[in-house]
C-alpha cells in the first residue's frame, strides 16, 4: 500500500506547534490534513468548475476506525465536509455493510462520496442503490453539484483468487489464474450501466444528477509474470476513471495500448466468472476476505501516523521535521 507523501512533512515546527498550543494528537491531525486538502482543492477548483463537477475532485478518507459505525461515519462526513468548505471534496468511505448505510444519508445530505475497498458484484450493487437511494431522498432540486465515485479494486482480487485456484491444482483451475479480477470488472461495468439508465435513473438525470462514475483501484500489477500494463490496458472504457500509480502510468505512457477493451469481451467474462464460481470459489466470500484485509492495513497505517506524530511532539525532534512518519509497504 502507498500512503499519500503529504504525510511525510507532518512533524515540522508548525504541525508540532499544534501539539504545543494544547491540541490532542487526533485534532491535531485532523487540522493538517483539512488544511493539505482546502490547499489541494485550491489547484483543482478551476479544472472542477471548467467541467461542471465532471473532474476536479479530492477525495478524504473518514477515519477507518469508523467503518463499521454507521452514525459515527455519516458525523465525521458531515464535519469533515464542512471543514473542508469546498464543493470539489469527495467524502471518502469504505463499502463496508455498516458504511454503505451511511452514503446514503450522507448522498442525500448533498455530500459528495467516493465509496471504495469494493471487492465484489453484489457489494457494488449495494453502493450504487446507496447513491440512488441518497439522491431520492435529497431534498435539493437541482442534484448537480452531487457525484459519487465507486471505488473498485482490481490487482488484490487477482492475488486472492490466483492463491485459491492454486489450491484447487486443476488444469481448468490453473487455467483461470489471472483472469478472475478483469472478468468482475468488466460485469461491473456491465452493472453499471444497467443500473443508470431506465426510468429510475432518468427521473433523478432530469433532477440533473449525475452518474457514479466506476473507478479502477489497484490497478498496479502485483505478479512479476503479468504484463505491467495489463490491468490498465484491459479496462478502458466510458466513463470511468483509472488510479494508476506512478510505475502503473509510466509503463502505459511507454507501451501501453489506448483502445476501447472494456465491454469487448462480455460473454468472455462471463464464462470465466462462472467458471471460478463452479471451482467453489465464493466471489462474495474472497470479497469479504480482502475487505478484512485492506481494512485492516488502513487502520494499522492510520494508528502508525498518529504513533508516530506523539513520538515526534515528546522528543521535539526538530532536526528531522521531513522524515516520513510512516513507511510504504
Amino acid at each position: 500500500m502507498k500512503l499519500n507523501k503529504c504525510y511525510s512533512v507532518i512533524c515540522s515546527w508548525g504541525k508540532l506547534e499544534l501539539v504545543g498550543a494544547g491540541k490532542d494528537i487526533e485534532s491535531a491531525y485532523w487540522e493538517l490534513v483539512v488544511k493539505d486538502i482546502q490547499d489541494t482543492c485550491k489547484l483543482l477548483e478551476p479544472i472542477y468548475n471548467e467541467t461542471d463537477g465532471e473532474d476536479g475532485h479530492v477525495s478524504l478518507a473518514v477515519s477507518p476506525k469508523l467503518a463499521n459505525d454507521t452514525k459515527g461515519t455519516i458525523e465525521a462526513a458531515k464535519w469533515l465536509h464542512n471543514m473542508v468548505g469546498s464543493p470539489c471534496v469527495y467524502m471518502k468511505i469504505p463499502a463496508t455493510d455498516e458504511s454503505i448505510s451511511s452514503m446514503k444519508e450522507v448522498i442525500s445530505l448533498g455530500i459528495s462520496v467516493n465509496a471504495t475497498l469494493i471487492f465484489c458484484l453484489p457489494k457494488y450493487e449495494a453502493v450504487i442503490d446507496a447513491y440512488l437511494d441518497g439522491l431520492e431522498s435529497c431534498g435539493m432540486t437541482d442534484l448537480s453539484k452531487v457525484s459519487s465515485a465507486a471505488a473498485f479494486y482490481i490487482s488484490r482480487v487477482d492475488v486472492t483468487l490466483d492463491k485459491k485456484l492454486e489450491q484447487i491444482g486443476t488444469t481448468e483451475a490453473l487455467d483461470l489464474k489471472g483472469k478472475g479480477a478483469v472478468a468482475q470488472a468488466v460485469l461491473a461495468y456491465q452493472l453499471y450501466q444497467k443500473k443508470f439508465s431506465g426510468p429510475r435513473w432518468e427521473r433523478l438525470e432530469n433532477r440533473g444528477a449525475k452518474k457514479q462514475r466506476l473507478m479502477w483501484a489497484s490497478t498496479n500489477v502485483k505478479n512479476p509474470s503479468y504484463p505491467d500494463t495489463f490491468y490498465v490496458n484491459s479496462l478502458i472504457g466510458p466513463d470511468t476513471i483509472s488510479t494508476l500509480p506512478v510505475q502503473a502510468l509510466q509503463a502505459f505512457m511507454d507501451h501501453g495500448i489506448l483502445s476501447r477493451t472494456l465491454d469487448a469481451k462480455v460473454s468472455e467474462a462471463q464464462d470465466i466468472y462462472n467458471a471460478i464460481e463452479k471451482l467453489g470459489i465464493d466471489w462474495s466470500s474472497v470479497g469479504s476476505e480482502l475487505e478484512h484485509e485492506v481494512l485492516d492495513s488502513f487502520t494499522k497505517s492510520f494508528d502508525n501516523v498518529l504513533e508516530c506524530m506523539q513520538k515526534k511532539a515528546k522528543l521535539r525532534d526538530f532536526s528531522r521535521a521531513y522524515e516520513p512518519c510512516f513507511q510504504d509497504n
